[in-house]
């Protein structure tokens, strides 16, 4: 049993212990001003009050140590209270509701785009995924801050009266755009980070949708199709297919969606290790794996899924076309498995930290974003950035055949930027990247001497920015839309 879990059972143990003396300390009280007490009826009810609360607390007791059905679903129970709780404290308000899941604090000056100096591209588009304004929304802009075109999305519209998906969330205000990118005919594939993953036409029409828990990242497939990382849910009292962890824990999928909206593979994550030899590396994480303890956790927290195209995979000799490099955050670890055999060719933990987004470079490196800190850095449970800690984020490039790796950006005054989770890169032509920030509410393009030439910050009000989860950058050839007016 975890620690919350502990305080949480002790605390309702507590007031049902209160309730109980109470009650009987009232009961005795009455028999006792009586003019004739009952003794009998005094005893009788004094008896069944104490024999109900020890029953009750041997219940207890035996359910939480044999991990039955009657404590899962008192986790169940209490989970949804604690739910409804937690909903109704934070929306009192829609800017509390707002607050405390889209908004930081800023770190930066300015409002939209504050920094345009790629003169050369100016007919780019850039997508945007984020918070804007006051709801989830997908937006296309050009390199001035013009909006082409915008796509408002909620939750609850999308997926309504559909149950096969992850993690339900409270509300439209509980779940973010994890993961997302534009197709040449305007439409847009996108996640509900850990609810599904979903098709939009260039005017918003919902093409199709697909629960399996998606998160984190949206990647072309070169022979057609999506890679989206993806999650199934064992419940307490499941059996566990990867002993020594035991249930409730979440367990990473790779899926392979076609264009249409249909999974046309999926393998686990967890497997993928255990049949690699590698349940030492999960298992070497500080667990005791005691006896009936509760693991309430993921196993490992895959947050990319990031393909080898032909026309680098000649640079990667280790490697072949179509090998998949997937990121685990938990483990500080990356890898490189091939989808077709499952076998894991190479892995490297560190010497990043909680990173994300991996990306095959010509040349036959690997880049990605560190995030190169801990959760500890948050203020508290609202995952709040503080705007005085150090920031140590960078951009970390390896060679996978030598082990020889750099950074290639955050190393130099002026190059500062912090995303303790998410954060996102995408490399741009010419050798710049493209950063996106994401508790900065910030996104940014360098050259290829680290220079910043575009930069855009999604401003909330004069405190606080919102937060953005992924930035692409599109030639204006790219699109086949001639009007992105809608009907």
């Amino acid at each position: 049993m975890d620690d919350s879990l502990q305080t949480s059972v002790r605390a309702r143990c507590a007031w049902i212990v209160l309730w109980i003396l109470n009650a009987a300390k009232a009961n005795c009280e009455i028999g006792a001003k009586m003019k004739r007490p009952d003794i009998s009826r005094v005893v009788f009810n004094c008896t069944f009050i104490i024999v109900a609360f020890v029953l009750t607390l041997y219940i207890g007791i035996y359910s939480g140590a044999t991990n039955n059905i009657i404590f899962d679903a008192y986790q169940t129970i209490n989970q949804r209270i604690e739910n409804a709780l937690d909903v109704l404290s934070k929306n009192y308000s829609k800017k509390a509701r707002i607050h405390s899941y889209f908004l930081q604090q800023s770190r930066y000056e300015g409002e939209g785009v504050t920094v345009n100096e790629a003169s050369a591209n100016q007919e780019e588009l850039i997508l945007l995924a984020g918070f804007f304004e006051d709801s989830n929304e997908l937006r296309l802009i050009q390199r001035d801050g013009t909006i082409v075109a915008r796509w408002p999305v909620k939750f609850s519209e999308i997926f309504h009266g559909m149950e096969d998906f992850g993690e339900r969330p409270a509300s439209d205000l509980n779940v973010a755009i994890h993961g997302a990118l534009a197709l040449p005919d305007g439409s847009i594939v996108f996640n509900f980070d850990r609810v599904g993953v979903v098709k939009i036409d260039r005017c918003g029409k919902v093409l199709w949708k697909l629960g399996g828990g998606a998160h984190h990242s949206v990647e072309r497939a070169e022979s057609g199709g999506f890679w989206v990382p993806g999650r199934k849910y064992y419940g307490t009292g499941s059996p566990s297919p990867f002993p020594p962890f035991s249930p409730p824990f979440a367990e990473d999928h790779i899926m392979k969606i076609s264009d249409d909206g249909k999974i046309q593979k999926e393998m686990s994550v967890v497997k993928l290790f255990y049949e690699n030899g590698l349940e030492t590396l999960l298992t070497a994480n500080g667990e005791s794996f005691t006896p009936q303890r509760i693991w309430s956790q993921e196993i490992v927290h895959l947050n990319k899924i990031a393909e080898l195209s032909s026309d680098v995979a000649d640079d990667f000799p280790m490697f072949e076309a179509g090998d998949l490099a997937l990121s685990f955050r938990k483990r500080n670890l990356v890898m490189v498995v091939d989808p077709e055999t499952q076998k894991i060719k190479w892995l490297k933990i560190g010497p990043w930290i909680r990173q994300h987004d991996p990306e095959f470079k010509a040349g036959g490196t690997i880049v990605l974003f560190n995030n190169n800190t801990y959760h500890t850095t948050f203020l508290d449970n609202n995952l709040k950035s503080p705007t005085n800690f150090p920031c140590t984020s960078n951009i970390i490039e390896i060679n996978p055949a030598t082990g020889a790796y750099s950074i290639v950006y955050g190393n130099r005054k002026g190059q500062e930027m912090l995303s303790v989770i998410q954060g996102k890169l995408e490399l741009a032509p010419g050798g710049g990247l493209l950063i996106t920030e994401f508790e900065g509410g910030r996104v940014f393009e360098t050259d290829s001497s680290g220079d910043i030439i575009w930069e855009y910050i999604n401003r909330y009000d004069s405190d606080e920015v919102a937060e953005i989860t992924e930035a692409r950058v599109y030639p204006a050839k790219y699109f086949n839309v001639s009007d992105w007016s809608c009907y």
